[in-house]
Order: C-alpha cells, then structure tokens, then sequence
C-alpha cells in the first residue's frame, strides 16, 4: 500500500487546501495539530495553509484545543468512558497534557460526574449475569479508561460477585479429574505433588482418593512401581548414605509416600 502522502493529491490553488480541510473535518472532529498535519500531504505552500486555518477559524468550523478538548471529554463521559482513556486519546491526538486535565477537571465539575459511580452504573446495568471470567471483565473496563481499584470496587458491588470465576477456575470445571491425575502420573508424579497442583489449578479433588484408589485397583495406577522408575532415572551409590538421603529426597519432592519410597530404594540396592 502506497504511503498517504504519495496517494493525496497535491493542491495547485488555495482553495483544493480549502475544500480538502472542509471534507476532513465534515468526516469527524479534528484538532488544529490533526488537521494541519493533513494539510501538509495536501501542500508544501505555508501560507496557503495559514490562510486556510485563519478563515476556518473565523467560519467557527475549526475548534480551539481547548473547546476541543472539553467537546470530547463531555462525549466520553456520556459514554462511559473514565478520565484514563480520554487523557491517552487527546494526549494522542497532540493536545498538551496540562489542557487536558484542565478539561477534565471543568466538565467533571460542571456535569458532576463520579467516575466510580458511573462504572458501578455500567457495570450493573451491561452485566446481570457474568459470562467471562474476570480477568477478561477486569481488562475490559480498565480499556474505557478506569482504573484497576475502580473496577475492582465496581465489581464487588454487583449482586452476581460470587459467581464471577477466573479463568483458572473456569478451566478447573471442565478439567477431568481421573484424566488429569492420569497425566501428572505418566509424568512421575507422586500422589502428594499431584493434590498440591491439582489444588493450585482450584480442580475439585472432594472425590481423589476414592479415585485413586479405583484407578489402583483397577491397575491403571501405581506409584511403586512410579516410583521406583524415578529413582531409576538417577545414578544415586546407594550404598552411601548421602546419595541414599539425596534419592530420598528426591522422590519426596515428586510427591510420593515414604513407604513407596523406602520400596523403591530397597528394590535398587
């Protein structure tokens, strides 16, 4: 795609600059630094430009910053933004920071605007039910412009609170309990290590170990022989006793029992 500047037509008369600063600005509001930057892909010739900024000025078409500036934040207001994006959306559209906030502080003031309550408002109203997690809600609200104590303050108050989940939780009801202590168990896992990370994932394990105890009983599971393949995979002298306290170590931290392991190292001697 060819750059803007190549695909404008350049002005040979005063009045194309005209007409092009008239049509950009019946397309949507624009500040003085927009539109100029604008004009500039239009024509090389200042004091064409000068002269067309001048008489939209005078024409009332061309807004000051600062009216600008207070238009704008008045809009988002209305809309449900917060202070956060309307500082980065004038601050991007080249309007000094200080006018900004001057802005905000005007039409905050004016239209006695609360930004928490305004928030608690949206948030009651879009949201009678959660079906997102709340990592996903929580980004969504601080992307119109409020803050992560806002959003957390507004979320609380809802009447479906509770059963707003994380996606960890989300995942964890649909995780398949006997699949994924299957899994952690092909991976040489032993049955303390599998409930502590199984916790963590906030999976429901009221039912583990009367699975575990199927899944043994029906030979789909056995942390002996598990753990007898871990101390395998290791080149402990175990007939000295620190390497012997080393592979018992080991195995502890992956999780299995000590009877399982005094087993294994027996079996390895």
């Amino acid at each position: 795609m060819q750059p803007e500047e190549n695909r404008v037509r350049k002005a040979r008369r005063i009045e194309s600059v005209m007409n092009s600063a008239l049509w950009h600005l019946g397309q949507k509001d624009l500040t003085e630094a927009e539109l100029l930057a604008k004009l500039r892909l239009k024509t090389d010739n200042q004091e064409w430009i000068d002269d067309t900024l001048e008489k939209l000025r005078g024409f009332g078409y061309l807004k000051s910053d600062k009216e600008f500036a207070e238009q704008f934040t008045e809009r988002s207001f209305f809309n449900e933004y917060g202070s956060a994006y309307i500082r980065d959306k004038l601050k991007k559209k080249g309007l000094d920071e200080s006018l900004v906030n001057e802005a905000i502080a005007k039409v905050k003031a004016a239209l006695n605007i609360d930004e928490q309550a305004m928030l608690n408002q949206r948030v009651n109203n879009y949201y009678q039910a959660f079906t997102m997690s709340k990592e996903k809600l929580i980004a969504t609200l601080q992307k119109r412009g409020f803050s992560y104590a806002q959003v957390s303050q507004a979320i609380k108050q809802h009447a479906c609170f509770e059963q707003l989940k994380t996606n960890l939780e989300i995942k964890a009801e649909k995780a398949d309990l006997e699949k994924e202590v299957l899994k952690y168990a092909r991976k040489g896992k032993g049955l303390t290590v599998i409930r502590q990370e199984l916790r963590q994932r906030k999976i429901d394990i009221t039912d583990l170990d009367a699975l575990v105890e199927k899944l043994i009983n029906s030979e789909q599971l056995d942390f002996y022989t598990s753990c007898l393949e871990q101390l395998g995979k290791k080149s402990y002298d175990l007939s000295v006793h620190s390497e012997r306290s080393k592979a018992y170590a080991m195995l502890s931290r992956k999780g299995f029992s000590s009877d399982e392991i005094q087993f294994a190292l027996s079996e390895s001697e």
